[in-house]
């Protein structure tokens, strides 16, 4: 295409490169040929003309240019009719999120509208590409990106279809929909070379892996994904930043206080505006205060989170919110911060986290029995992503609830050990108080089985578990099983 268009050019019919140039120069920007289209449009004898400056711009926000970009932009759009060209180059090039938003809206129209000389696939994937960091509306930004891989594949655009596929599990991945996520992830064509848009993406499959390493308390895998993806001379306002957030809360989830001070220049590295409609600073206060509450620095915990309570659009950002609240004792702020989550779409893991921090505060305000409803609903919706994260906090209020909950009667038990065994093995990495063979007794120590089950359910010998349950009593310095249970919970903070 570059080369036909170039051909073009050189004729006697430049007008024909420009229609050339305006009809597939969305795709051409998506798949990452920008300095050839750029030199094109620079070329053509009128580039001045209002699609070419917008073009133009688009190309060198890609190139990391953006004081460039707003003064293309800015020429373009002051003769540029109110056609396809303009509404998707605001679609890519505004940067928050409420403007973002009205120009989707827009780009909803002008897809149903398109015309022979517009790129429809490339347009659905951009449509689709920014619904999803909007978090608006999960569902149709899932629907926009199936439609638009599809497309590309019918068209033969297979790296529009593979950034579409890509763009997809990141979709289902901010859901929540971790299980179709991974099954995409596991077919999904590796890019064939590095890209300019690759700094839109930020590693996607790895990051999409690490996030969902991350919601299900997979926390040393978490790591491991996210530490080869971040670069510390990245620009901090593409989804390497996230990959940096996510990083970050997995230190603080498994207590690797020796990094946390490396942690905190990670975090000053995030940009503190918006980019492509994501509040990156509203993201990085949240975890930032979240290390402050680690490092025992509660009142900076709150300077930094304060100013994201005057913000939308961060679900998980205040869902997490919510939960650090009610550990710094303000129960007002945490229920703020609920009602911020709630007014944005809540990924399921979202959902969860919420569910299990307003199960806390019922029970710390002691309404037991609407504490275990709202820590059956934080199973319900976890249980078929298997979503753990939320419940490894290794609080001696969660951790009592859930110890309780087992005799209160789940509707699926075995889910709940799941997560018991789940948190106890947590907690052990964190403090190193047990064996291995201790955790599995004490594990099930927190159900309601007897001595003698848990001898059959680990598969050793009844006087092997009496010995191991007094080794546990010793270690922790308790004389009773529901002793143990509350003396690990507070050992493991």
């Amino acid at each position: 295409m570059i080369n036909a268009i170039r051909q073009e050019l050189a004729s006697a019919e430049p007008e024909n490169a420009r229609s050339m140039l305006r009809k597939n120069w969305l795709r051409l920007i998506i798949e990452s040929h920008t300095s050839d289209l750029e030199q094109l449009c620079l070329t053509h004898p009128q580039s001045n003309d209002p699609d070419l400056l917008l073009i133009r711009a688009c190309c060198r926000d890609l190139a990391g240019d953006s004081y460039g970009a707003g003064y293309l932009r800015g020429q373009g759009l002051r003769t540029a009719p109110d056609d396809f060209v303009a509404c998707f180059t605001e679609l890519l090039l505004a940067p928050d999120a409420s403007t973002k938003a009205a120009v989707a809206d827009r780009a909803h129209v002008a897809l149903a509208q398109c015309g022979p000389d517009d790129d429809y696939s490339s347009a659905l994937f951009l449509l689709g590409w920014t619904e999803v960091r909007l978090r608006r509306d999960f569902p149709r930004a899932i629907g926009l990106l199936r439609s638009a891989a599809e497309e590309a594949r019918m068209r033969s655009h297979m790296e529009t279809y593979r950034l579409a596929q890509s763009n997809l599990v990141f979709a289902l991945t901010q859901a929540g929909q971790f299980t179709e996520a991974e099954q995409i992830l596991d077919t999904l064509p590796s890019a064939p070379r590095s890209t300019d848009w690759d700094q839109f993406e930020g590693g996607l499959p790895k990051a999409n892996r690490g996030c969902i390493a991350y919601w299900r308390g997979d926390f040393e895998e978490a790591i491991t994904l996210f530490e080869s993806l971040i670069n510390e001379a990245s620009s901090g306002n593409n989804f390497e930043a996230q990959a940096r957030l996510y990083y970050v809360m997995s230190l603080i989830a498994l207590k690797r206080e020796t990094r946390y001070d490396a942690a905190a220049n990670l975090l000053e590295g995030i940009s503190k505006t918006d980019k492509h409609g994501i509040p990156w600073d509203t993201l990085r206060r949240v975890v930032a205060a979240w290390l402050a509450h680690a490092e025992g620095q509660d009142e900076r915990a709150r300077a930094l989170a304060a100013p994201t309570l005057a913000r939308t659009g961060a679900s998980v950002a205040h869902a997490l919110l919510a939960e650090l609240y009610r550990l710094l004792g303000e129960p007002e702020m945490s229920s703020q911060a609920f009602r911020l989550a709630a007014a944005a779409g809540m990924p399921r893991y979202a959902r969860v986290s919420t569910l299990v921090t307003s199960a806390a505060m019922h029970s710390l305000a002691g309404r037991g029995t609407k504490a275990h409803e709202q820590l059956e609903r934080a199973l319900e919706n976890a249980a078929a992503e298997r979503i753990l994260a939320p419940f490894l906090g290794n609080d001696p209020v969660i951790n009592d609830l859930l110890t309780a909950h087992a005799t209160w009667g789940p509707n699926d038990p075995d889910f709940l050990r799941s997560i018991l065994e789940k948190q106890g093995l947590h907690s052990a990495v964190v403090t190193g108080i047990l064996t291995e063979r201790e955790r599995g007794v004490l594990v099930c120590l927190r159900t309601t089985m007897t001595a003698e089950e848990i001898a059959v359910h680990l598969g050793i010998a009844y006087p092997t578990v009496k010995s191991h349950i007094r080794s546990i009593y010793r270690k922790l310095h308790v004389t009773t099983r529901r002793d143990a249970v509350r003396a690990f919970a507070r050992n493991s903070r």
